[in-house]
């Protein structure tokens, strides 16, 4: 189970082999033979061999993956964490490393949190991510922290963060895990992909995002996922 004192002092917990390696393999294979064209799928394109770009939201139009999205074992720790009843909303994969800029999800998804699926071990050598424990007690930046009169009037997104990441002045640490554990954390968590340091080394991950049954501040034209498989509509608000 999930330690909810760790995921409320550092911003992100751990939960060690919630799926199983051969679910994991399943997985990679499932997704290798979407991405050269040996499967077919409604609503997924074949990629070209040199294209490694995430897929969004394929739980929209593939079972398995929003099977994933609401596998069961996920339900409790993310309960624990909101305090409510979880609805998925996003989903990520990735075949390799990101190297994503420090960013915290809930600017673009607001009341989120992540559980982060590694498929395979994931460590500095192939881009595990980087995080900054505690920051997610400082704040979020917002939207209108870049427009007229806002603290980051002008500035880049990436770079605003950045000048976050420094002020809050707290050391920042890779999170190495193996195939089928999760790593869930808070959507205000200063984070990044990390260097891939073999960069012929793939990264297989699921990236799934949540936000609470309660939670009527929701900005995107998107489908609500229930655990146990509802779905519901809640129209959205003004951009934050």
């Amino acid at each position: 189970m999930i330690d909810r004192d760790q995921f409320e002092s550092a911003g992100f917990a751990v939960v060690e082999g919630l799926f199983t390696k051969g679910e994991c393999a399943e997985l990679i294979t499932y997704m290798n033979d979407l991405h050269a064209g040996r499967r077919c799928l409604d609503g997924f394109k074949p990629r070209e061999p040199e294209d490694w770009d995430r897929s969004f939201n394929q739980h929209w139009y593939d079972p398995i993956t929003l099977g994933w999205l609401i596998d069961p074992r996920l339900r409790e720790p993310l309960r624990i964490c909101m305090d409510d009843e979880p609805e998925g909303i996003q989903t990520m994969y990735f075949w390799q490393g990101s190297e994503q800029r420090r960013h915290q999800d809930q600017y673009y998804l607001p009341a989120c949190m992540s559980a982060w699926i590694p498929l395979e071990d994931v460590d500095e050598s192939n881009g595990t991510i980087l995080v900054q424990p505690g920051s997610h007690r400082r704040r979020l930046i917002l939207q209108a922290d870049r427009e007229e009169g806002g603290d980051f009037e002008g500035r880049d997104y990436n770079d605003a963060v950045d000048d976050l990441f420094e002020s809050n002045d707290l050391p920042e640490i890779p999170v190495d895990v193996s195939a089928g554990d999760v790593v869930f954390f808070h959507g205000v968590l200063v984070h990044r992909g990390g260097p891939i340091g073999d960069v012929n080394s793939t990264r297989h991950v699921l990236a799934n995002h949540y936000i609470p049954y309660r939670f009527d501040g929701w900005n995107h034209s998107w489908e609500r996922f229930a655990f146990n498989g509802g779905r519901r509509f809640h129209p959205p608000v003004a951009n934050l």
